[in-house]
C-alpha cells in the first residue's frame, strides 16, 4: 500500500531514487537501438519501478501472515486519499506504456499484473509489514487504465507516424499464463483471503456525516472551537464509523450513525501551559483531586448534565504524581449493576479540559441477578481449566442479541494468553468468550 507521507525514511528515498534512476537507464540504453522513443521507455521502466519500491518496500512492522483482505465495495477505495494515491501512482505507468507500445490493452495488462504480483507478496510474506488488499489492486488497475486512456488520446493527435509495438505472440502468451498460473498457485497454497464489505478506510465526510460532528464538537465545547475538516473512517461491517473532526488544538471522535460516542483529545502540558479547553466562569488551577473534581464537574453539568445525577464519581492522577492532572469519572449503578452510560473528563493543571470521553445510553433493565461473582468465576475458570489465575471484574449490563443481560466479566488466564468471559449472571451460562495473548493485551467487549 502506498503511504502518504514517508517521514524519517531518508535512506528509502535515496535508495528508491537510485534503483528507479538505475532501472530506467538501463532500460533507454537496452532500447535505444531498437526502437524510436528509447527516452519512453526509460521512463516507462521508472515508472514502474519506482511504483514497486514504494509498495514494497518493508516498513519494519509484520502483517498476519498469509492474510489479504477482499473488500466486497469495489468503489470505497474511490472515495478515500489514500485510494486516489493509489491511482495517481500507477497513472504514469498507463501513460508511458501507450506512449512506448501505441496501444491500448498491453500497458493496463501491464498495470494489472504488477499490481496483482505486488499484493500477492505483500499478502506471501508478512516481513514486508505491508497489508494485502483488493482495494489497492483496483485503484492501482483503474490508474494504469486512465493513464493509458489519457496516452491513447495523446497518441491519436500525434501527427507522426510511428509505428505500434508488435508482440510475438507465443512468448507473451506463455509468459502471461506463467504468471497468472505462479499467482493463483500462490494464493491456493498460502494465502486465506477474508472478505469484508468494506475496509477501515478514511473518506471525506457527508454533509450529514458533518452535521453530526457540528452538533458533537458545539455540545463538547461551545463555539470556542472552529472545526478544520471532518473524515469518515468506515469500519468492516460498513454499518457503523466513525467521524474524526480536526480542531485547532487536537481532535474529536464521534461515533456514526448514532452519535453516542464522543471522545475528544486535546494538547496537554504538564507545563500548566493553557492549551485545553477553558471552562467558562472557573479559573482555579486545580492542586488537589477535589479542586479537579469541582472543575469536572462544572463542565459535565454545563455540557453532559444527564451523566451526573445517581452517578459515582472517582478521581484518578493522570501522569506521575498527576503531572497532567486528573481524570473524572462518573458511573451510574443500578442494584450494584453497573449501566451502560459513561462520562470521563480529564482536567490538566491549568484547570482546562485535556481529554473527554462520552458513551450517551439511558438506564436499562435487566434480569434478576442470581449468580454470585465466586460461581461466575469458578463457571469461567472451567473454560481454561490449565489457568490458575481468575479474577472476577464489576457486574455490568451488556446487550446480547437484542436484550439487556447482566453479567460477571471475568479474566481467566495463565502466562502468556487468558480469556475474557462473560457469565450470565441470571442464568450462569457462559455468555461470550474472548481469548488474548500478551504482550498485546486484553480484548474488550463492547458495553452495547
Amino acid at each position: 500500500m502506498l503511504e502518504a507521507v514517508f517521514r524519517g525514511q531518508t535512506v528509502f528515498i535515496i535508495t528508491a531514487l537510485i534503483i528507479t534512476a538505475g532501472a530506467g537507464t538501463v532500460a533507454f540504453r537496452l532500447s535505444a537501438s531498437r526502437t524510436e522513443r528509447p527516452v519512453l521507455v526509460g521512463m516507462w521502466a521508472a515508472s514502474l519501478v519506482g511504483a514497486l519500491c514504494l509498495t514494497m518496500w518493508s516498513t519494519g512492522g509484520s502483517q498476519v501472515a498469509a492474510n489479504c483482505v477482499v473488500n466486497r465495495d469495489v468503489f470505497e477505495p474511490f472515495t478515500t486519499v489514500q485510494g486516489l494515491l493509489n491511482m495517481a501512482m500507477f497513472v504514469p505507468a498507463g501513460l508511458l506504456g501507450t506512449l512506448v507500445t501505441r496501444r491500448l490493452a498491453f500497458p493496463v495488462c501491464v498495470g494489472v499484473g504488477l499490481s496483482s504480483v505486488i499484493e500477492t507478496a505483500q499478502g506471501a510474506i508478512p516481513s514486508i509489514g505491508r497489508a494485502c488488499d483488493t482495494s489497492d489492486l483496483v485503484t492501482n488497475s483503474a490508474g494504469a487504465l486512465l493513464g493509458a486512456l489519457c496516452g491513447l488520446l495523446l497518441v491519436r493527435r500525434d501527427s507522426r507516424s510511428l509505428t505500434p509495438w508488435t508482440f510475438r505472440v507465443r512468448p507473451t502468451s506463455i509468459s502471461a499464463v506463467g504468471l497468472v498460473a505462479a499467482l493463483c498457485t500462490v494464493w491456493a497454497a498460502s494465502i486465506h483471503p477474508h472478505s469484508v464489505t468494506a475496509t477501515d478506510a478514511v473518506s471525506t465526510a457527508s454533509a450529514a456525516q458533518r452535521r453530526a460532528a457540528e452538533k458533537a464538537v458545539s455540545g463538547a465545547f461551545g463555539d470556542h472551537f472552529a472545526i478544520k475538516d471532518v473524515q469518515y473512517a468506515s469500519s468492516p461491517n460498513a454499518k457503523h464509523g466513525t467521524l474524526i473532526v480536526g480542531l485547532p488544538a487536537g481532535f474529536l471522535q464521534v461515533s456514526w450513525p448514532d452519535s453516542t460516542d464522543v471522545t475528544a483529545s486535546l494538547d496537554m502540558s504538564d507545563k500548566g501551559a493553557e492549551t485545553g479547553f477553558p471552562v467558562p466562569g472557573v479559573t482555579v488551577r486545580p492542586r488537589t483531586p477535589r479542586q479537579a473534581q469541582d472543575v469536572a464537574t462544572a463542565y459535565a453539568r454545563e455540557h453532559y448534565p444527564w451523566g451526573l445525577p445517581g452517578s459515582r464519581v472517582e478521581v484518578s492522577g493522570v501522569g506521575d504524581n498527576a503531572a497532567l492532572g486528573w481524570m473524572v469519572s462518573w458511573r451510574r449503578y443500578h442494584h450494584g449493576v453497573l449501566m451502560p452510560m459513561r462520562l470521563d473528563v480529564e482536567v490538566d493543571r491549568a484547570g482546562r479540559i485535556s481529554q473527554m470521553s462520552v458513551h450517551a445510553a439511558p438506564d436499562v433493565s435487566v434480569p434478576e441477578v442470581l449468580v454470585s461473582k465466586e460461581a461466575a468465576a469458578a463457571t469461567a475458570s472451567k473454560t481454561m481449566p490449565s489457568c490458575k489465575k481468575v479474577d472476577a471484574g464489576e457486574l455490568l449490563a451488556v446487550r446480547e442479541h437484542g436484550s439487556w443481560q447482566a453479567v460477571w466479566r471475568v479474566v481467566v488466564s495463565c502466562g502468556s494468553s487468558g480469556a475474557v468471559v462473560n457469565v450470565n449472571a441470571h442464568s450462569g451460562a457462559i455468555q461470550s468468550r474472548q481469548t488474548f495473548s500478551r504482550p498485546t493485551g486484553q480484548p474488550v467487549s463492547p458495553q452495547s
